[in-house]
C-alpha cells in the first residue's frame, strides 16, 4: 500500500533516534542565517539613509531601499510567527523529542482520522510515478530525507 510505504519512510527518515539531533541542528541553523539576514538588512538599510542624508540622492538608491525594507518586514514576520509559537523560547532537544515522540505514536497506532491530521506538518508532496513513489518531506534533514524513492511494481499502484 502506497500510504503504508510513505509512512513507514517517513517514520525512518523522520522520526528515527538519528534524525533528532541533526533536526535540532538544522533549526538552529536556520534560526542563526534569518537572524544575520536581519542584521545584514538594517545594516543596509542604514547606509542607505546615511548616504541619502547626506544629500546624494538616485532613483537606484530609493528601489534598494524598497526592496530592503519589504524583507526587513517580511523577516520580523516570521520572526513574530516564531515568537508566538507556543513553549518556543528555549526550543531543546528534549523539547524536539516530546513533539516528535508524540506524532511517531500516532503513525504507529495507525489512526487513519489522527494520521491524516499530522502528515501536512511532515509531507509536502507525493508523487506517484509508474516505476516509483517519491515523498518530499517538509522536514529535510538532508537531501536524502527531502526526497526519496521506493520502487514500486504496478500491482501496488
Amino acid at each position: 500500500m502506497i500510504e503504508q510505504s510513505v509512512i513507514d519512510e517517513l517514520i525512518e527518515k523522520v522520526f528515527s533516534e538519528d534524525a533528532l539531533p541533526k533536526l535540532l541542528e538544522r533549526l538552529n541553523e536556520e534560526n542563526k542565517k534569518l537572524s544575520r539576514r536581519y542584521e545584514e538588512i538594517k545594516k543596509s538599510i542604514s547606509s542607505i539613509v546615511d548616504v541619502i542624508a547626506k544629500g546624494y540622492f538616485h532613483p537606484s538608491l530609493h528601489e534598494k531601499l524598497t526592496e530592503l525594507e519589504q524583507q526587513k518586514a517580511e523577516i520580523e514576520v516570521r520572526i513574530k510567527e516564531m515568537n508566538n509559537l507556543p513553549d518556543t523560547s528555549f526550543i531543546t532537544e528534549e523539547k524536539i523529542r516530546q513533539y516528535l515522540l508524540k506524532d511517531k505514536e500516532v503513525l504507529e497506532v495507525g489512526d487513519p482520522h489522527k494520521i491524516k491530521q499530522i502528515l501536512p506538518t511532515y509531507i509536502n508532496k507525493i508523487i506517484v510515478y509508474r516505476d516509483r513513489i517519491e515523498a518530499h518531506f517538509r522536514l529535510s534533514v538532508d537531501d536524502t530525507v527531502c526526497a526519496w524513492m521506493v520502487a514500486a511494481n504496478r500491482s501496488q499502484l
